[in-house]
């Protein structure tokens, strides 16, 4: 068990994904001008928002984050929206998520096709933004009215994951939630295939139930959030028995998922979410959780929230592992006390994934981020920002010049740029003087690096 105290405050961050509003769209399409402006449209309206730019990366995505609501151009380059559809419906995880067609073409045949292949509905192209957000809401509201179980593990669903929490939440009596999510789940999944991945998340779901039947309590309570993702609502002396049953009985099982070759290595080889061939550790578990012993949480949002962070931190530990919030709520964050202090990084990048990887990655180590995704934000960002560095990836080219930052941003000191490269011939075209990493490397490794530039930054 890991208990959470200021040492290790610093390494927490909000979650990805939650039991708990607000909900995910993600949106394909290869017009970076479309996709702009429904993202923002989608931002502004509340919604966790998350672009593709092709099939491919689209059902990547759909696969890492279970969106509530997919939106899908027909026409994008690698897999086109037809394809990306079938491969999504074929997914038990993401199956049953409303998707929309986005389409500037008029032939009604090709409208049909997209029914036929899984769409739920149409928008065209051009269209209005008001139509497009309502459509959105509408389909959200009919998906929460649907069946309100899990099809793969036939266990209750987010909407009344929520409802069980906010009622126990409201009785002020001891409660603890626990967020459990299975670590390299995406890899094993695209390596052995979807059937074999669902009988990892059914083995989950039957771990979890045996170790409430055998350390539980009776009105003890199993939600499947979707994906890999689980949440467990006890009582706070019950969680060590439970994750230490849950953690060691998943370790031992799992191991009949993989081939004798594999296990004896320790590891399979897949490729990652840029393409590059890599080797990955085997499936383990993480587990966050909460109580309300030493806080009063005002919602189930935050709740939901300090869980997810500490599964987020579990993450970072080896092996399976599981990690409990026992902070008060006059405990301040080590990471504000850093953003208070003014670490603040600049992440540039034309890949959207990138870029929210490591926002989430920096964030994570307590600095406060902004990122910029073309030219124009980069110059926007660098004139109202005083960034104390700057990541970047090799394509942002000759705005990282020295002279070009020190002039947008007028700082007395300029910022340190890294870039991340992804080949040696990549790393030849970075402008001299600037630090350089080359891909891949383990994410530790890049915010280790970070922090050491940042302290040089300030001596």
């Amino acid at each position: 068990m890991i208990n959470s105290d200021p040492c290790i405050e610093e390494f927490i961050t909000p979650p990805s994904d939650s039991f708990a509003l607000p909900q995910r769209v993600l949106l394909a399409d290869d017009d970076p001008d479309m996709r702009r402006l429904l993202e923002i449209s989608l931002r502004n309206a509340g919604y966790v928002v998350f672009v593709a730019a092709d099939g491919h990366e689209l059902v990547r995505l759909a696969q890492e984050h279970i969106p509530h609501l997919v939106m899908v151009d027909l026409i994008m380059p690698r897999m086109d929206g037809y394809e990306a559809i079938r491969q999504m419906r074929n997914d038990t995880r993401i199956s049953r998520i409303p998707m929309l067609i986005l389409t500037g073409r008029k032939q009604p045949d090709e409208v049909v096709i997209g029914f036929e292949t899984g769409a739920d509905d149409y928008i065209a192209k051009p269209f209005a933004i008001a139509e497009v957000l309502a459509r959105v809401r509408s389909h959200l509201r009919r998906a929460a009215r649907q069946p309100l179980v899990n099809p793969l593990s036939g266990l209750p669903g987010g909407a009344p994951i929520a409802q069980e929490l906010s009622l126990r939440l409201a009785r002020h009596e001891p409660l603890a939630v626990l967020h459990v999510d299975i670590d390299n789940f995406k890899t094993f999944n695209d390596t052995y295939g979807f059937s074999r991945g669902d009988r990892a998340i059914l083995l989950v779901a039957t771990l979890l139930q045996a170790a409430i039947a055998a350390h539980g309590n009776s009105s003890d309570y199993i939600g499947h959030i979707g994906g890999d993702d689980f949440v467990l609502l006890t009582t706070p002396d019950r969680i060590d028995a439970i994750c230490t049953a849950v953690v060691q009985s998943f370790d031992r099982d799992v191991r009949q998922f993989y081939p004798t070759e594999d296990l004896q290595r320790g590891y399979t080889t897949g490729i990652d979410r840029f393409g590059v061939l890599r080797r990955f550790k085997l499936l383990t578990l993480s587990i966050g959780g909460t109580t309300n012993l030493h806080r009063t949480f005002p919602d189930i949002e935050e709740m939901a929230r300090v869980a997810g962070e500490m599964k987020d931190y579990a993450k970072l530990q080896p092996g399976s592992s599981y990690a409990i919030d026992q902070r008060s709520v006059s405990l301040p964050l080590q990471r504000d006390r850093w953003q208070n202090s003014g670490r603040q990084m600049l992440v540039a990048s034309a890949d959207g994934s990138l870029r929210t990887l490591l926002e989430s990655t920096l964030q994570h180590a307590g600095l406060q981020v902004r990122t910029a995704g073309s030219a124009e934000e980069l110059e926007q960002r660098l004139a109202h920002t005083a960034p104390q560095g700057i990541v970047a990836d090799a394509q942002f080219g000759a705005l990282l010049a020295a002279e070009h930052i020190q002039a947008t941003t007028r700082q007395a000191r300029p910022p340190f740029v890294l870039v991340l490269t992804y080949s040696a011939a990549e790393s030849t075209t970075v402008m001299p003087g600037y630090e350089v990493l080359q891909m891949p490397l383990p994410l530790a490794d890049v915010v280790t690096r970070i922090e050491q530039l940042l302290q040089q930054a300030v001596v």
